[in-house]
């Protein structure tokens, strides 16, 4: 009888020791699932604000508003990608159909570190272009932005991006103070 008490009680310690253990995991499941949750909402917020401000830029451009500066969010990638839509969408208002790549923001060297000002370096590259007076337009747009021209080849590969027409710039980010 004594053999079979023993088992009995490490049968229990057992039972009570996979009872505590097992909760344990399911409030740990618990506790990773609500911040899966959290992410998720900060995640649609995010995307959201992006949405609205796309549907916000586009209602600009249907109206004729004048834009001084491309919009910005919070969001790092975001702002990349408003960049790059922006881009495309201006060039292809005059008539370039061009790949761009856009780099992430950084502190400009350009400007003294008390005014704060970053850049966002950016590649542009075009096969086709039909005039000489159409790069010309395109360049005389650029000055109604803070972009500075770096490089501009026709032919040649000193910026690192596909087409016949090549240029490398800088978007200056103006902190909302100035």
């Amino acid at each position: 009888m004594g053999k079979q008490k023993v088992i009995i009680f490490a049968f229990v310690v057992l039972m009570v020791l996979l009872f505590f253990l097992g909760a344990k995991k399911i409030r740990s499941l618990q506790a990773q699932i609500g911040e899966q949750k959290e992410k998720i909402a900060k995640l649609d917020q995010r995307l959201d604000r992006v949405r609205s401000l796309e549907e916000s830029l586009e209602e600009r451009r249907m109206t004729g508003k004048v834009l001084h500066q491309i919009p910005r969010v919070q969001d790092p990638i975001a702002n990349k990608v408003l960049v790059e839509k922006f881009l495309k969408s201006f060039l292809s208002k005059l008539g370039f159909e061009a790949e761009v790549k856009v780099d992430g923001e950084r502190k400009s060297k350009d400007f003294p570190d008390l005014i704060g000002v970053n850049e966002v370096p950016l590649r542009i590259g075009t096969q086709n272009y039909s005039s000489y007076e159409q790069v010309m337009n395109m360049l005389e747009e650029f000055r109604y932005f803070p972009f500075a021209v770096e490089i501009l080849t026709i032919g040649g590969t000193d910026v690192a991006v596909p087409g016949n027409l090549r240029i490398q710039l800088k978007y200056y980010v103006i902190p909302e103070d100035s």
